[in-house]
């Protein structure tokens, strides 16, 4: 299994299998508006990517992130239906991790909230990241009509990041809350 991470700008236009994946995969509460997306690559001016995941030259997921200075924040990341269970998100992470020393923070549901949630909190730990159980984080709506996510921040690298200026951070920028 060959996996390749590709920069969306790369392949020069967001791909309708990014889209129609980032519709399917994420509930309306936990993503941004399309158009936005398509603006803040468009605009290059903000520090969000997105990578397509491809696996044997054939298109298997994406992830989308944001790099700051002291960390990059995963704010999407999905895999094909058909791509799961096979290793591949677990190779994209190993490929994701080795690309910057920088630490890396995502949001995942609360391990209580479903059985979903608790396999996908245990495929993190599997490669390589902690949870914060016990740090109380809260996704802000991504539209005023949207109500805000309870979420658990989890983190790869180092170990002494702090969590409340990080939150701070993804809060002021990916969100726009102050």
């Amino acid at each position: 299994m060959k996996v390749d991470l590709i920069d969306i700008r790369a392949v020069n236009e967001l791909t309708d299998s990014v889209k129609s994946l980032y519709l399917t995969a994420f509930p309306p509460e936990e993503r941004r508006p399309w158009d936005n997306i398509e603006s803040m690559l468009v605009d290059g001016s903000q520090p969000y990517k997105i990578y397509v995941i491809n696996c044997n030259s054939v298109f298997a997921g994406f992830i989308s992130f944001w790099q700051f200075d002291e960390f990059i924040y995963v704010e999407h990341f999905a895999i094909e239906p058909t791509y799961r269970g096979h290793g591949v998100g677990a190779e994209v992470i190993k490929l994701f991790v080795a690309l910057d020393p920088r630490p890396i923070v995502l949001e995942v549901e609360p391990m209580s909230s479903s059985e979903m949630a608790m396999r996908r909190i245990n495929f993190y730990l599997r490669c390589g990241f902690d949870a914060h159980y016990d740090y109380s984080y809260e996704q802000p709506p991504y539209a005023p009509e949207l109500p805000s996510v309870p979420l658990m921040l989890m983190t790869y690298g180092n170990k002494n990041l702090n969590l409340d200026k990080t939150t701070a951070q993804i809060h002021r920028y990916v969100y726009k809350k102050e």
